[in-house]
């Protein structure tokens, strides 16, 4: 044989080796692994996630973001019937429309130990494929903590299965490598468009909370006692009231870490069944509690106090105290999410933001043809939430007094200004068809979506 042919059909059949050694890795490796992010505590090795196959290409970054990635983070599960309807008709029916394909990718937990669970996420995976490649989507499954009585206990305030989802709000770290997790309620919905600055205040991360909750809920006074017992320290505020909650993803590491050295235990499951037994617990503030006093300069704090500073700070060691700094009267960005279970109940604020967007962009988009959006109407984004439920109560109460009105138009005007100009500029897609297209993929899995239009 010629020396030349014989050299290359050497280095041919050693490419071929290479590729199907690569390959058959990383099929094994998309299979089933591990996921372990950076700076996970080693203590929690145990927590193991099984990944089901993401969906499409990568994305380039918006240039505000380009140094922080983020996840957009959803716990569900596909047994309950609700759960499935809500995914579909209301996070993912609004969150294609108004949380942007740029902000890198959205990751979705599920129960690892129920087939219905499984069935879904292929289902949901397929239509991300097929509907909306320019958007990475993510399944991944929990496991039950191995102690049945973590999550099953007498006098439980609430069910096995959402005590499942609080437990599992302490591993959301444990789901991405991203550097920050938007971390929505099940039956939270956007109604207005996620832009960077709802997310940062410069480099940093916005954290928005509310104490006067704590004084007319009697809940939230039962979150102040199981937040002091898990973190040994005074619960902060209310942080139950904006979504998504954006956070860094190693806080929650380090928060876990700090109540495994409270209860001198390695084990979560110990530590966990000490501070939630018979009252209830809201985790994003055990979480941003802990970020208060160990990671304050990391994060932008916006809180809204009914109480006199004075007095409030009368709860804190003097070290973490609250500055006026940290207070507002009123929000300075547009509030993007809302508790929902039904669209129909968040419909009017979800129109009047889409028009004013597409108005901004110089669009007559054909949804806005017969409606009349102004600023004004869009106040209600700088209200609080307070697990306000819009579909009984109607838009909470307008949150912009007399004497900060023109501010409040004056910070909606740039919000849509700058919405408008991304429109114009193709960096941003706000495309109705894709409501559509989420709406018909719920009927065909016959979930009852509430009409939006």
């Amino acid at each position: 044989m010629n020396p030349q042919k014989a050299l290359l059909s050497l280095l041919a059949v050693c490419l071929l080796s290479i590729t199907v050694t690569l390959l058959t890795q990383a099929y094994w490796q998309e299979q089933s692994y591990r996921l372990q992010s950076k700076g996970n505590s080693s203590k929690c090795s145990e927590h193991l996630v099984e990944k089901e196959v993401e969906s499409t290409q990568r994305k380039c970054k918006s240039p505000a973001v380009q140094t922080q990635s983020i996840t957009l983070f959803v716990r569900m599960a596909a047994t309950v019937p609700e759960l499935r309807r809500q995914f579909y008709c209301v996070f993912l029916r609004l969150s294609v429309l108004f949380w942007p394909a740029s902000l890198d990718k959205t990751v979705a937990v599920l129960d690892q130990e129920n087939e219905e669970d499984h069935e879904f996420a292929s289902t949901v995976l397929t239509h991300m494929k097929q509907h909306f490649p320019d958007r990475t989507f993510e399944v991944l499954y929990e496991p039950l903590p191995k102690d049945p009585t973590v999550l099953d206990f007498a006098k439980s305030p609430k069910s096995p299965g959402y005590n499942r989802q609080l437990y599992s709000s302490f591993f959301i770290d444990l789901y991405t490598n991203d550097d920050i997790i938007a971390w929505m309620d099940a039956d939270s919905a956007f109604v207005s468009p996620v832009t960077n600055e709802s997310i940062f205040n410069g480099t940093k991360v916005r954290v928005l909370g509310y104490d006067c909750t704590l004084t007319t809920k009697a809940w939230v006074q039962v979150w102040a006692r199981t937040t002091e017992k898990a973190l040994g320290l005074p619960f902060l505020a209310d942080f139950m009231t904006y979504f998504p909650a954006y956070i860094y993803r190693d806080t929650f590491t380090h928060c876990r870490e700090h109540i495994l050295r409270r209860f001198n235990t390695s084990n979560f499951e110990e530590a966990f069944k000490k501070f939630y037994r018979q009252e209830y617990i809201s985790p994003v503030s055990v979480v941003l509690s802990y970020a208060w006093y160990f990671e304050r300069e990391r994060y932008d704090w916006n809180l809204k106090l009914c109480t006199d500073l004075t007095e409030y700070n009368k709860r804190f060691p003097s070290e973490h105290i609250i500055s006026a700094e940290h207070v507002v009267e009123t929000l300075l960005i547009p509030q993007t999410a809302f508790h929902a279970k039904h669209a129909q109940g968040v419909r009017e604020i979800v129109f009047s933001s889409y028009c004013l967007s597409q108005e901004a962009a110089g669009n007559d988009a054909e949804k806005c043809s017969n409606r009349t959006a102004s600023l004004i109407t869009n106040f209600v984004l700088f209200t609080q939430d307070v697990d306000h439920d819009v579909e009984r109560l109607g838009p909470p109460a307008p949150p912009c007094p007399k004497n900060r009105e023109e501010t409040c138009l004056q910070l909606l005007e740039r919000n849509y200004n700058q919405i408008g100009l991304e429109i114009k500029q193709k960096t941003r897609k706000l495309d109705w068809k894709n409501v559509k297209i989420v709406e018909n993929l719920a009927k065909e899995l016959k979930l009852q979506c509430d009409v939006l239009k």
